[in-house]
């Protein structure tokens, strides 16, 4: 091990020989070096949002899932490639002030009648979700994902040391975890789980083309950020919220990279746990991938690419109204 301390903000990134370095990381990149996004060749987007906590205590994770469940939605992932699993129904419980709304300030709920849950209440189990990612089971309700897909997979709730709790009735461990990304399809996965210890469920991580962040590392929590009066609780953890804020603005994802957005903002004075980074082979530098590999739609950036821009050669005014389709096409597509 080394261990390169300074002033600034550290993170831990592991490789797939599982030896450990602490990097110092600067507001410009590792070691102050920039380099340029590089979009992945994927074909297709799919995301595995799970919040793996019941009970009304727990109201966080359910607003974790569905703030990240907002930005892809937000950034063209289409329902049908979204697994989305919350073990409670938070949004309707009876002590919820604001009936069928999850709120972490503000009036804009996550949850309306648009949100379509793929599993929830006690179909929330290990070998549900299990099957989902392996694409097994209710075709309706699972990844139809192959070589060319990138997969987005965010696990929230209550974990510990290779670890993750399913409504305090089973687990799912860390090899668990790694036996199902060496039998997924895929291109490229990032894997990003915000739980207790959060980092120790890709101890075991071996699979080709993985990027893995965790929001704490071994023996460390994952804390809340803020607390709502009117529900009496904590309503968003921290890692998740800084997360989303940063990006709940943005109209593209593709100039924002891994590094920047969820790996440099996140020092220990602020967040009380330090980040955890994993890639396994075949992955590139965080400083060179951008969020929309992971949190965007492929199919809208593809189609972008394929629009040619009509030429004049033919009558003018019908070459202006094709222009201005093209136009209009292009806009609606960003």
């Amino acid at each position: 091990k080394r261990s390169i301390l300074s002033s600034e903000k550290f993170y831990v990134m592991q490789s797939a020989s599982s030896l450990c370095i602490l990097f110092a990381v600067l507001s410009h990149g590792v070691f102050g070096a920039k380099l340029s996004l590089k979009e992945s060749n994927h074909t297709s987007n799919h995301a595995v949002i799970l919040s793996a906590s019941r009970f009304w205590f727990n109201y966080r994770h359910v607003a974790n899932a569905l703030s990240i469940y907002s930005l892809v939605k937000k950034h063209g992932i289409p329902d049908e490639n979204i697994i989305l699993l919350l073990a409670d129904e938070i949004p309707g419980n009876p002590r919820n002030p604001f009936k069928n709304k999850i709120l972490t300030g503000g009036q804009n709920s996550l949850f309306d009648a648009s949100t379509q849950i793929d599993y929830r209440g006690d179909d929330v189990t290990v070998d549900a979700l299990r099957k989902a990612m392996l694409g097994k089971g209710d075709s309706q309700r699972v990844l139809h994902t192959d070589a060319d897909s990138n997969v987005l997979i965010y696990w929230t709730g209550h974990g510990g040391d290779n670890f993750f709790k399913f409504q305090d009735i089973e687990e799912i461990t860390a090899v668990d975890i790694a036996n199902i990304l060496n039998e997924m399809k895929y291109r490229e996965v990032l894997f990003l789980a915000d739980t207790c210890q959060a980092f120790t469920l890709g101890d075991f991580i071996t699979a080709p083309n993985v990027y893995m962040i965790g929001s704490s590392l071994r023996n460390e929590n994952s804390y809340a950020h803020h607390s709502d009066t009117s529900i009496g609780l904590s309503v968003i953890e921290r890692y998740t919220h800084r997360f989303t804020q940063m990006t709940a603005n943005a109209k593209t994802l593709s100039s924002f990279s891994i590094q920047k957005y969820m790996i440099d903002p996140f020092d220990f004075r602020r967040e009380r746990a330090h980040v955890g980074i994993k890639q396994t082979a075949g992955t590139r530098p965080l400083n060179e991938v951008p969020l929309s590999d992971f949190f965007s739609n492929a199919d809208i950036k593809n189609n972008i690419k394929l629009l040619e821009k009509p030429s004049l050669k033919t009558d003018v005014r019908e070459d202006t109204s094709l222009l201005r389709m093209w136009d209009g096409m292009k806009t609606s597509m960003q």
